[in-house]
């Protein structure tokens, strides 16, 4: 809300505005009591039905903002610090924003349903305090794969990140579209770590990365699933929501787990140090990890959910399904992209002139 300019007003009139104004405005940002901002991902990565449910309970109001990378979050809360009060984002940029100094420290006393979160996610690299985040989401990517399709195609079963260089899946095999992680999949097939400095090794990967490009048909990181689903792909690099949706789409496509590995992201929720409403940003906290709507999210999302106390209401379909449930040598096969900010700009320079050529 902007600031009005007014003429000449009575002394009264501009005595009961200036009141008005002090309750409604802090600095420059409505901090209306019956209002919390929000930033995340776009499409229903918070179901908009569960915010609905919020708004009819409390009578607070959610202003959601879609914001399209971690970066842009990063970006937007540094200039404007008291217009947000709650962002939903990936691990390292809680370790990003936390140590410049943005986030509020969170009070644990007005969020008793804190108590609702698994202990396995404590103690994370990116907040190992548990001071300034709480666990929203938990995915990983992995590829999904036709296997008919392959085999049609001449192609050997796909196990492996290796396997998608096979000269056969020319044009057939989509993938996210973000440096780090095309970057780490090429690192992962050379038997190499995520976001790798070593000289050597990145540009072994530059030109493994190269070679890559033969093979795909599209880059895309918000429904990658469709390219298989259509026949378009008949391998793919996704996160395991869509995965998950890809097959319900279409049950002759099957999940693959890398044998070298997979990426593990936590998205998690953290609070602006000059939110304008943090009362009403604790209640939505805690309406978020009753038990029974953490599992309606995670059943609407399709991520796993952080949310111990949850597991009771998820659907047996959920439970059973092993991209969402995920198994221990998968996770024990899992780690998280620590150091994006040291890798960032040279992944992201070799990144356009791969996509560039």
């Amino acid at each position: 809300m902007k600031r009005q300019r007014f003429g000449t007003l009575s002394g009264i009139f501009v005595v009961a505005l200036v009141l008005l104004t002090a309750v409604f405005y802090t600095g420059d940002v409505a901090a209306a009591a019956g209002e919390v901002n929000l930033m995340t991902w776009g499409g229903d990565f918070i179901p908009r039905a569960i915010i609905s449910e919020f708004e009819q309970e409390t009578g607070i109001k959610v202003n959601y903002k879609e914001v399209t990378s971690n970066e842009d979050m990063q970006s937007l809360l540094e200039a404007n610090p008291g217009q947000y009060d709650l962002a939903v984002v990936t691990d390292y940029m809680v370790d990003i924003l936390r140590q410049t100094d943005m986030l509020e420290v969170l009070d644990k006393d007005q969020l008793p349903n804190y108590a609702n979160i698994n202990p396995v996610y404590h103690g994370a690299y990116y907040d190992p305090t548990d001071d300034y985040s709480i666990p929203y989401a938990v995915s990983i990517s992995l590829l999904l794969v036709n296997p008919a399709g392959v085999e049609a195609l001449g192609a050997n079963p796909i196990t492996s990140y290796h396997d998608l260089w096979q000269k056969e899946l020319v044009n057939n095999v989509v993938i996210v579209d973000w440096s780090v992680e095309v970057l780490g999949v090429v690192l992962k097939s050379l038997g190499y770590d995520y976001n790798e400095t070593d000289p050597a090794k990145v540009a072994e990967a530059r030109e493994k990365l190269f070679a890559f490009k033969p093979n795909i048909m599209r880059f895309e990181t918000n429904t990658p699933e469709d390219s298989l689903v259509n026949g378009e792909a008949v391998a793919g690099f996704m996160y395991s929501n869509q995965a998950v949706k890809g097959v319900q789409a279409r049950p002759d496509l099957a999940p693959v787990f890398p044998t070298e590995g997979v990426p593990i992201f936590i998205d998690s929720w953290v609070m602006s140090k000059e939110a304008p409403n943090k009362e009403g940003a604790y209640q939505f906290l805690n309406f978020i990890m009753r038990p029974e709507i953490a599992a309606r999210i995670a059943d609407l999302t399709k991520f796993t959910s952080p949310n111990k106390a949850a597991e009771e209401y998820l659907p047996e379909d959920f439970k059973n399904n092993p991209m969402l449930n995920l198994a221990d040598e998968v996770l024990e096969n899992a780690s998280f992209y620590i150091g994006v900010e040291k890798v960032l700009d040279e992944y992201e320079h070799i990144y356009l002139e791969f996509k560039l050529r």
